[in-house]
C-alpha cells in the first residue's frame, strides 16, 4: 500500500533497476494529477530515491520558474509536459535506457508488426523518431510526432518512452517492449521474418481493447 505518488514513483523507479530497464541515474518516470505533475530529479541514482526527493512540477512548468525551484526535475521534463499537454488519456510516463530497445534505437528502427503483442502499444508498430539533443525542447516536439496517438516510442540513439493512464500499466508496458526488442533484434540476426497484415493487426488491436494487468 503506497501512501503517495511520490512513494510509488520510488517503487516503480528501483523495480526498473532490478528488471534490468534502467541502471545507475538513467531514465526518468512522472505521474500526472490535477495540475501538476510528479517526476524523478536530475542526475539522482535511482537506487538512493527517497519519496522527498520525486519534484512536483506544475503542467505550465517552463525555465524560468525551474531557476526559482530548490530542486531541479529530470533533464527530460520538457518531453514529460510536452506530452502531458497533447494527451489527455496519460497521467503516467516511464522512459528507459535498456538494452534491446536502447539498440533498436541507436540502429534508427521501427518496430514493425512481427509479434501480435505490437498491439499493445495501440498501433501496427513502435516508431522510432530522428535523434535529437537529450533535454532539448526539440527532442519533446520529435517525441510527440513519433508517439502520436500510441503508447510507446523510441528517440534514436538515446531509449524508449511509454506511456499510460496509471504508472502501473505504463510498467507493464515498459516491461513488454523490452521483451518484443529484444525478440525483434533476434530476428534481425537471421534476416527474415514474416509480418502480420495490416487486417490481422486490426482485429488484435480491437481484441485488445481492455487489455492488461489489472491492478
Amino acid at each position: 500500500m503506497h501512501n503517495s505518488i511520490q512513494e510509488k514513483i520510488c517503487d516503480i523507479s528501483n523495480k526498473l533497476i532490478q528488471e534490468g530497464l534502467n541502471h545507475a541515474a538513467t531514465g526518468n518516470i512522472s505521474v500526472r494529477l490535477d495540475d501538476h505533475f510528479y517526476i524523478t530529479p536530475s542526475g539522482t541514482v535511482s537506487e538512493n530515491l527517497k519519496p522527498i526527493d520525486i519534484v512536483k512540477c506544475p503542467l505550465a512548468l517552463d525555465e524560468e520558474f525551474i531557476q526559482t525551484m530548490s530542486q531541479r526535475p529530470s533533464s527530460e521534463w520538457h518531453f514529460h509536459k510536452r506530452i502531458y499537454e497533447e494527451r489527455s488519456d496519460v497521467n503516467a510516463i516511464i522512459h528507459t535506457h535498456s538494452v534491446f530497445a536502447s539498440t533498436l534505437s541507436v540502429l534508427r528502427k521501427n518496430i514493425p508488426a512481427f509479434h501480435y503483442m505490437i498491439a499493445l502499444f495501440g498501433g501496427k508498430e513502435v516508431r522510432c523518431g530522428a535523434y535529437r539533443l537529450f533535454g532539448s525542447k526539440e527532442l519533446s516536439e520529435e517525441v510527440i510526432t513519433s508517439l502520436g496517438s500510441l503508447k510507446a516510442c523510441l528517440m534514436a540513439n538515446h531509449g524508449a518512452i511509454v506511456v499510460s493512464a496509471d504508472i502501473d500499466d505504463a510498467y507493464f508496458l515498459a516491461q513488454e517492449l523490452e521483451h518484443l526488442s529484444q525478440q525483434y533484434i533476434e530476428l534481425l540476426k537471421i534476416g527474415e521474418s514474416n509480418l502480420l497484415t495490416d487486417d490481422e493487426m486490426d482485429k488484435v488491436i480491437h481484441k485488445f481493447q481492455g487489455y492488461g494487468p489489472k491492478v
